[in-house]
């Protein structure tokens, strides 16, 4: 802190100008504090769906060895009207943050998320979904959304992508799908080369909802939105946030070339050479 009398000594000019700097330093320095935020939040998401590859993380966990499902099973139920892959990550997420338990007590796993009792979780506020940064405003009487959603691949259908023959992922395919979990053998470019989560500002959706609420593709149709600021990203300044399938974070700007994210977010597009984050 500055001294007293180092403020006499400078004179009205003087302790403007301080003044000046000190306003100017703490809107960064706050923008520095919400972004690093919003990369634990990735990151605990993160360890969600690879705990099942470190069972030493989570004692009594069996060792899978895959990505699960980016919904909960329900025959019948389209991927859209089913719960969402959250309801399996909530007793990752940082209890003191929300009251897990009471969530999980409201919802029942076997109806899809627009039945009655669910609604009643879906309105639940989810601190580990929204990112610091920019947070929606939220309706106390709506489903409170995430800004994190998993990637599916590439293109609005990568989600329903099944994989023929049995174990090879189309070139499309992405770490989640609505159906079924995805090997970690199926991941052939890399778990540090393959996107699992990515943070999102517009068109949000309700977390307990499945289908594009949380799950999407990497849009690259001719009449696709801007990938960084539109499809993703947006809740920092030229930056946007994604969880790789190894846990790890990376960091890219508006000025990212869109083919290195539409090469990231297949995971057996053949891609040999390592692409850095920014």
């Amino acid at each position: 802190m500055m001294r007293p009398w180092i403020l006499i000594g400078l004179g009205a000019f003087g302790v403007l100008f301080v003044a000046g700097v000190l306003i100017t330093a703490l809107p960064s320095r706050r923008a520095a504090a919400e972004q690093e935020a919003c990369k634990n939040n990735l990151k605990d998401l993160a360890f969600f769906a690879t705990v099942h590859a470190h069972p030493d993380a989570a004692p009594g966990v069996a060792v899978k060895h895959e990505i699960p499902a980016g919904t909960i099973p329900l025959p019948g139920v389209a991927p859209d009207e089913r719960l969402s892959w959250v309801v399996a990550a909530l007793p990752s997420l940082d209890q003191r943050r929300q009251k897990t338990k009471e969530i999980l007590a409201l919802i029942d796993a076997a109806q899809p998320w627009s039945f009655a009792g669910n609604q009643d979780a879906a309105k639940r506020k989810l601190p580990g979904l929204l990112c610091p940064g920019r947070p929606p405003e939220l309706a106390s009487d709506q489903p409170a959304p995430t800004q994190y959603v998993g990637i599916a691949g590439l293109g609005t259908d990568a989600a329903m992508l099944n994989f023929v023959p049995p174990g090879a992922a189309s070139p499309r395919a992405g770490c989640f799908r609505y159906d079924a979990a995805t090997p970690f053998s199926s991941i052939t470019d890399g778990l540090s080369q393959s996107l699992l989560f990515g943070e999102r500002w517009e068109d949000l959706g309700p977390w307990l909802r499945g289908g594009p609420a949380t799950l999407r593709g990497l849009n690259d149709g001719a009449d696709a939105k801007p990938l960084i600021g539109s499809q993703f990203g947006g809740n920092h300044p030229n930056a946007s946030n994604w969880a790789m399938a190894d846990g790890s974070i990376r960091v890219f700007s508006p000025r990212v070339d869109p083919k290195v994210l539409y090469s990231l977010a297949t995971i057996a597009g053949k891609e040999q050479e390592v692409i850095p984050g920014e």
